[in-house]
């Protein structure tokens, strides 16, 4: 009777097991198109990073040259006027003097030259970070675009520090990888569901259609 009872209950002790999704498949079904988050389309965020490159570029020109650069190289605007018409000179008599060098910046304005590109990438980061750790991952083109950036941790606003750490990343992208560091943080869209690029794998963030949230 007991050895009965034994082979009764042991089907019940060897029942299948039940498969539990991954924190992976998880956040995939959260920035899945049809999700509570679904994430921003490529061709939206590359408008949104459009607008963003020319309003800070226009900024960040009037900061540098007309502000910062006048007090430290006074003669550096009037020095980039001569050498940029020396050289479209230089390009259109090519064809008879084939031989000639381009001209090159003297020292002061190569000096001026390093600092604006400098200033720029602290504007640029700036920026980036700002919107991204204290306006909620948004910035003007993001706002346009209705996308923004949130923590693929807390599927909230991105901490202080992952903020600051994807603006920089992005910015050193545009800077000192470019084009490779960009052809390479493009690529990482086609590795994964939720089309993260390098700096948002890297910051733990990824970008949502807050439209398509809205519906």
């Amino acid at each position: 009777m007991t050895s009965e009872v034994k082979e009764e209950r042991q089907p019940k002790d060897e029942a299948a097991p039940v498969d539990t999704p991954t924190s992976a498949s998880v956040l995939d079904s959260v920035f899945s198109s049809d999700g509570p988050m679904p994430s921003a389309s490529v061709w939206l965020r590359a408008l949104a990073f459009l607008l963003d490159f020319v309003l800070i570029s226009a900024v960040a020109s009037i900061l540098i040259w007309k502000i910062v650069l006048p007090q430290s190289h006074p003669a550096a605007f009037a020095e980039l006027t001569e050498w940029t018409s020396a050289v479209m000179a230089w390009v259109s008599e090519r064809s008879s003097a084939p031989d000639a060098p381009m001209p090159e910046p003297d020292r002061g304005l190569r000096e001026a030259l390093q600092r604006a590109n400098e200033l720029q990438l602290l504007c640029f980061w700036f920026y980036f970070a700002l919107g991204e750790a204290f306006f909620a991952g948004s910035s003007l083109g993001k706002r346009i675009c209705r996308i923004r950036s949130v923590s693929t941790v807390t599927l909230g606003p991105l901490p202080i520090l992952s903020g600051i750490v994807r603006g920089g990343l992005k910015t050193l992208t545009i800077f000192f990888f470019f084009p490779i560091g960009m052809a390479a943080t493009l690529a990482t869209l086609f590795f994964n569901q939720r089309r993260q690029m390098g700096h948002d794998l890297l910051s733990r963030s990824a970008v949502i259609d807050e439209k398509k949230a809205a519906r």
